[in-house]
């Protein structure tokens, strides 16, 4: 079912898939000028998908199967080919965090998808909600670092400490959602 914030969702998706592309086709400050209003509009879909799904009582198994793609999508294509653009000049500032983002997010998926819905185990923690906060404002900062705008802001070091940032908290609500898992499977052996 087709509705306002399964619309968003969707644009949320092919957004998604339009950065990467405009950062492997250029990199320079018009790319990544592009790729940053993308990005930021992507982000605030993500808001306001919810938002709507909510005040409007649209929510649906469409929207609940599509909105945690779409956010996977945008985190793993966007810090991807942030590391593939940018790693010769920014190496393991880059890359480390990187990966422990979308080592967590797959990790995590998958935990979802083999437990489902099991009473609320691994809905998402407010911690989650942070560290994605750190991961969008680490992202818009590290794209926005490559403009001449914003030259000098020192945005690159502001967009690797929040991805450090960001990273911490994926280490620990990752840790959380394998424990919790952990006890479940320990209760299924019993």
């Amino acid at each position: 079912m087709l509705n306002v914030p399964n619309y968003l969702t969707v644009i949320r998706i092919i957004g998604s898939v339009c950065i990467p592309i405009l950062l492997l086709f250029e990199v320079k400050e018009t790319g990544c000028f592009w790729a940053l209003i993308i990005f930021i509009f992507c982000s605030v879909t993500d808001f306001l998908d919810g938002y709507f799904a909510r005040r409007l009582n649209q929510t649906s198994n469409l929207g609940k199967m599509l909105d945690p793609i779409a956010d996977k999508l945008l985190v793993i294509l966007v810090l991807g080919f942030l590391t593939l653009v940018f790693g010769e000049t920014y190496g393991y500032f880059l890359a480390i965090p990187s990966v422990i983002i979308i080592t967590r997010e797959i990790i995590i998926s998958g935990i979802r998808e083999f437990f489902g819905s099991t009473e609320g185990n691994f809905s998402v923690m407010n911690l989650s909600k942070f560290k994605t906060g750190m991961q969008m404002i680490a992202i818009i900062c590290l794209l926005a670092s490559q403009l001449r705008s914003f030259e000098n802001f020192n945005l690159f070091y502001f967009g690797v400490i929040f991805l450090w940032i960001a990273a911490g908290f994926a280490l620990y609500t990752g840790f959380v959602y394998i424990y919790r898992a952990l006890i479940l499977l320990g209760e299924e052996r019993k």
